[in-house]
C-alpha cells in the first residue's frame, strides 16, 4: 500500500523535471492526460499500478525510484536525505543545489575523503 500520496506526487513531479519533461510530454508519452498527471503531482488523485508503470517506464525509471517511500525494502538511493531535500525546490533552487553538491564532492574527492 502506497503510505504517502504527497512524496509520490512530489518524487513524479521531481523525476519529470529531471528529464526536462513538461507535464504535457510526460502524459503523451504515459498515454494519460496532462490534468491527471497535474492531479497525481498536486495530490488530488490516486493512482493504480498501471498508471504507476506507465509513468515510471515513460521516465525512464524503476517504480522503486518512485515508490521509495512506500517501500520496506528498496535498492533506490531516492531515499537519501539530499533526494528528498530536491523533492520540493522549484528549477532554480534544484540547479543550486545540485552544483554546489557536485561542486563539493569534486572537492572530496580531491582530498582522499
Amino acid at each position: 500500500m502506497i503510505k504517502d500520496y504527497i512524496i509520490l506526487g512530489q518524487r513524479i513531479g521531481y523525476l519529470r523535471r529531471q528529464k526536462g519533461l513538461s507535464q504535457e510530454e510526460l502524459a503523451e508519452r504515459a498515454d494519460l492526460s496532462r490534468e491527471f498527471i497535474n492531479m497525481i503531482e498536486n495530490n488530488k488523485t490516486k493512482l493504480g499500478v498501471d498508471s504507476l508503470v506507465d509513468i515510471a517506464n515513460s521516465l525512464g525509471v524503476s517504480a522503486d525510484d518512485i515508490l521509495v517511500d512506500s517501500l520496506e525494502h528498496s535498492a533506490s538511493t531516492a531515499n537519501s536525505e539530499l533526494h528528498r531535500l530536491l523533492l520540493d525546490c522549484n528549477e532554480t533552487e534544484e540547479y543550486i543545489l545540485t552544483q554546489m553538491a557536485k561542486a563539493l564532492k569534486a572537492i572530496l574527492s580531491a582530498q582522499g575523503i
